[in-house]
């Protein structure tokens, strides 16, 4: 990615692909398998930016990459139902989004206009409060 780049790679993901080209610029061509620590970052990295960037930027295998990720439980939200209600009071995109998380607190986010934040990470950090 050149510094033009209007989408720069995020932190992290920078930083893996830092140490997988330091890694092979030292090894000797396709002698090497890759270290187990490698293959960690990469997973950190496809956990928060996907599989697909994460193996296109580290020049990773995609189905590879996909079978080392580890297997995360589908109840990090408390309520499996998330409703988004349409809103027909304006033009632009709108809706809410409710989550309870298991202590009984409630976060509740109206979004309005094009600017949608990341509401999965969102809900994974509200419903890890609790265990803090």
């Amino acid at each position: 990615m050149s510094p033009s780049d209007p989408n720069p790679l995020p932190t992290l993901l920078a930083d893996a692909r830092s140490q997988f080209a330091e890694w092979r610029s030292k090894r000797a061509r396709r002698t090497e398998r890759i270290p187990p620590a490698l293959w960690k970052a990469a997973a950190r990295c496809a956990a928060r930016s996907g599989i697909h960037p994460t193996a296109r930027a580290l020049g990773l295998d995609y189905t590879a990459l996909k079978r080392r990720m580890p297997s995360e439980p589908v109840q990090s939200v408390a309520s499996p139902f998330v409703e988004l209600v349409p809103s027909v009071r304006s033009s632009s995109p709108e809706c809410v989004v409710e989550i309870e998380n298991r202590a009984g607190g409630k976060l509740r986010i109206e979004l309005r206009g094009a600017a949608i934040p990341d509401l999965i990470d969102l809900a994974r950090r509200f419903t890890r409060e609790e265990e803090a």
